[in-house]
């Protein structure tokens, strides 16, 4: 009794805080975790293991001081913190209230073999791949043609040799005459190459000096035997001329058809490093427009789309990134709580990479991206007065895909300020609506965009009009896998949307129409009988947006009790768990995952709904019942530890729901948690085991869960709960032992029983007194202090070090905080079992013999978040 009062006397020294301030602000709670956090950071000495572990995420909780025993809220919103592995996955994760946001992969589109222009796309009235370009002299010349005047006397101009070294003193006359000796040459040496190569440069060169003076019918005249030549040099050196020119129409035309075939082959990409030809090509689609001149526009815009996207099978895994993966393998010894991993990008060609950046800083230098932009809003201004149909819709189709291969390579290092262009791909997509291949090019390109933070900042603000998009894909009652393709990204895109911010949960939330669109889809897709990946990949991504919705306490509150919702969550829960029995794949393992992140979320506030009002058909609400024993039934049968976490994590929000904890024991839930508890008392699932506790302190709330957990020896298995977390010094796990022994002995038999059993609470009081010991803890700080091998440091660390070495460990005082009182209540339970057998004749007294300590301490304790 002296270790407690000590204890109490301490406690009763530092202030006690309101019950009304015991929920501060998001932002009031990090002002002294941001304090606590630098005064520890200067410190030298090694923090103990649980501390260790908040360390590595940078979350260090301050503690609340000695005044008052931390809050079950206060108490789990920590455990939060030990579900991932560092500040960058896991931060993004956690959300306020309880819930938290569900990652997934970026859809994976199939690449074609080669670079095709369309691939397996069939398109009506497409350009089409293969073409002839003997046209390029069609154009009508600007000026008359004329005779190059002849001088009347002195020697005539000797021929330029071969090896070039006469060509800059050679006519433009004489060199068209020379390209014409080549005309209509295909295969050809390397030596002959050279040679027209130098011709064209130096007519090049004159036409970039001379280009209002110049004779354009004549030149290009001289170039049309040139254009079925099979080398790529004296392709894009005829090409870059004829831009050179200022060329429209179907001469415009050709020069892109030019660039379009040497780009088609990845071979010839370092020939595009050598000289300027894409500058002259945005300098030609600028004087082009996609209504008037479409078929250029397809060309050159296939043409940046291949050379700046990479062909890389595994590049959307490369960039998966705001997928965090699940790991089924327990977790090292020096890392327990983590379990969480972020999936590491697959490495990519550093040279290939490179030159991608190089083009793309070309392009963005030459304003590819504004005038990409202007083409954008040309095709939405025409497609909102008459539907786009042929060459212009090709266009759409090649100029979205061309700023998707934009969009991939500037989420490494460029800065091209994409996010303009995001409201006019939205446009375009309504615009497209009925051209599924189309409309999946350009929301393919928004779901790229939505992973960028500036352009995610700028789709934000049309979370609920991308919403609308889901409306009448599944109009037709019947999803084929391209609709199913624009479904999953659309999914995707606004998963990421409502991940970030607060403002489009709400904004989408309040959009009726967007909400009963994405109800239809749910349930569309839930009434499909295929187990395809297309369909499994569109479930996880709409769930998805339902489960990042309601991190938003106002939308998770009414989500709720939203018809069809849970019904819908309930369906493919069973569905999932009973096909993963029978077979395991990635896909349906990542459905049971989002499907637990949204029904964790929703869990959460459904104990706060006033139960007066009425229940939707289908809502979460009203199968309350029905999912509580559905829960029991898969963890039952679930072989993951990784799928038990994301169990143990919704059912320590659902029950606490008293309705829920009633139906949940009914279906055997108490004995499968002590079940599960006791497998992983020595084991390795840190993760598991705390959740799992955190489920056991709200059943324990429940006066008729006590007796039959005494019965299934659950004191034996918390107080070897309590020894290992000691042991181990984990004041963290140790805090959430001690909540659910507080709960246990409450009751006033269970207590009795115990006491006369005598064993496990002389065990428990003996566990706590010793670790409620501050000498013995700084003991051991000074024992750890004496081995560093640095110990030359500063004036302001030694003072830091001093502090440190006075000051208890934080997480030790929130622990000490739990277990003062709950030893202080073993001791009143002997003294009150004493008492009872000393004065059995007059059991009035002897109830009255022992007075409460606090008018609070017979109260339940619940886990308020999980």
């Amino acid at each position: 009794m002296s270790l407690l009062l000590k204890r109490r006397s301490r406690s009763e020294t530092r202030p006690i805080e309101s019950t009304e301030k015991a929920k501060p602000t998001e932002a009031e709670a990090e002002k002294p975790q941001d304090r606590k956090l630098e005064k520890h950071t200067h410190a030298t000495r090694k923090p103990h293991a649980s501390e260790q572990n908040l360390n590595k995420l940078g979350l260090m909780p301050s503690g609340l001081g000695m005044g008052r025993r931390k809050t079950s809220a206060e108490l789990i919103s920590e455990a939060k913190m030990f579900l991932g592995e560092g500040p960058g996955p896991a931060v993004p994760l956690l959300a306020t209230g309880g819930a938290r946001l569900v990652s997934t992969r970026r859809p994976i589109t199939p690449r074609e073999s080669g670079r095709v222009l369309y691939g397996k796309v069939a398109l009506a009235g497409r350009p089409p791949s293969a073409f002839s370009m003997r046209y390029l002299q069609n154009e009508k010349p600007m000026t008359p043609r004329q005779l190059p005047a002849l001088s009347g006397s002195g020697p005539a101009t000797p021929m330029p040799t071969r090896n070039g070294a006469l060509l800059c003193q050679s006519s433009t006359e004489t060199l068209i005459e020379l390209l014409k000796q080549h005309s209509g040459l295909k295969d050809c040496s390397d030596e002959t190459v050279q040679h027209i190569n130098g011709i064209l440069q130096e007519l090049y060169a004159r036409v970039r000096k001379q280009e209002r003076g110049c004779k354009r019918g004549f030149i290009l005249g001289g170039l049309y035997g040139l254009v079925e030549c099979s080398s790529p040099r004296v392709l894009l050196a005829v090409a870059r001329v004829v831009l050179a020119l200022r060329v429209t129409g179907s001469n415009l035309t050709g020069a892109c058809k030019l660039i379009f075939k040497v780009a088609r082959n990845e071979q010839h990409d370092g020939l595009f490093h050598e000289h300027d030809v894409l500058e002259l090509l945005i300098d030609g689609l600028g004087h082009a427009s996609p209504l008037d001149e479409p078929e250029a526009c397809i060309y050159a815009y296939g043409c940046i789309r291949f050379l700046t996207a990479s062909s890389a099978q595994d590049r959307d895994d490369a960039l998966n990134r705001n997928w965090i993966g699940g790991d089924d393998k327990p977790p090292s010894e020096d890392n327990q709580p983590a379990t969480l991993a972020v999936a590491k990008p697959a490495p990519v060609c550093p040279r290939k990479l490179t030159g991608q950046q190089t083009l793309v800083s070309r392009l963005a230098r030459h304003g590819a991206v504004e005038l990409m932009i202007l083409h954008l809003q040309m095709l939405n201004e025409a497609g909102a007065t008459k539907k786009l149909q042929g060459p212009p819709l090709h266009t759409l189709y090649q100029l979205s895909a061309a700023m998707r291969a934009l969009a991939d390579v500037s989420q490494q290092q460029q800065r091209l300020q994409l996010q303009l262009a995001c409201p006019h791909l939205i446009r375009a997509a309504e615009v497209s609506m009925g051209e599924l291949e189309v409309q999946a090019n350009v929301v393919r390109t928004l779901s790229v965009l939505s992973e960028d933070t500036d352009c995610c900042e700028t789709l934000h603000n049309y979370a609920a009009r991308i919403g609308l998009l889901l409306g009448p894909s599944c109009a037709g009652g019947q999803c084929s896998e391209r609709l199913l393709a624009v479904l999953s990204r659309l999914g995707y895109m606004l998963g990421n949307i409502l991940a970030k911010h607060e403002s489009a949960r709400i904004q989408y939330f309040h959009n009726d129409v967007a909400m009963e669109y994405l109800l239809n889809v749910l349930e569309q897709l839930n009434e499909r009988t295929s187990s395809s990946v297309s369909l499994l990949d569109a479930q996880i991504k709409l769930i998805r947006v339902v489960a990042n919705m309601s991190v938003n306490p106002e939308v998770g509150a009414a989500l709720g009790n939203v018809r069809s919702l849970g019904a819908v969550l309930l369906e493919i829960l069973k569905k999932t768990s009973g096909a993963l029995e029978r077979k395991k794949t990635p896909e349906q393992q990542e459905l049971l995952h989002a499907t637990l992140g949204a029904l964790h979320n929703l869990c959460f506030y459904q104990d706060k709904q006033p139960a007066v009002q009425p229940l939707a058909v289908g809502s979460l609400q009203s199968l309350i019942d029905d999912l509580s024993a559905t829960l029991a039934k898969v963890l039952s049968s679930c072989p993951t530890s990784a799928t038990k976490v994301e169990l143990a994590r919704v059912l320590g929000n659902l029950t606490r729901n008293e309705r829920a904890r009633r139906c949940f024991c009914g279906a055997g839930g108490l004995p499968l948690m002590v079940q599960q508890l006791t497998k992983q008392a020595a084991g390795q699932d840190y993760e598991l085991r705390t959740c799992a506790i955190g489920v056991l302190v709200n059943l324990l709330g429940d006066g008729e869960q006590r007796g039959p957990f005494l019965q299934l020896r659950g004191a034996e298995l918390l107080s070897l709960l309590l020894r290992g977390s000691l042991e181990q010094e984990d004041w963290f796990l140790a805090n959430i032992v001690c909540q659910a022994l507080w709960n246990l002995l409450i009751d006033g038999q269970c207590a009795a029983n115990l006491c006369q059993s005598g064993s496990i609470l002389d065990e428990v009081s003996d566990l706590l007194a010793d670790y409620l010991d501050e000498d013995r803890l700084q003991s051991g700080d000074n024992d750890e202090n004496d081995d560093d091998e640095n110990p030359e440091r500063d004036g302001d660390l030694e003072e830091n070090d001093r502090e440190a070495e006075t000051e208890p460990d934080a997480l030790w005082e929130d622990f000490a905080l739990v277990a003062t009182d709950l030893l202080e209540r073993i001791q009143n339970n002997f003294d009150r079992q004493q008492l009872s057998q000393s004065q059995s004749q007059s059991q009035s007294q002897s109830q009255q013999s022992v007075p409460h300590a606090d008018n609070d301490d017979d109260k339940d304790v619940f886990i308020e978040e999980m």
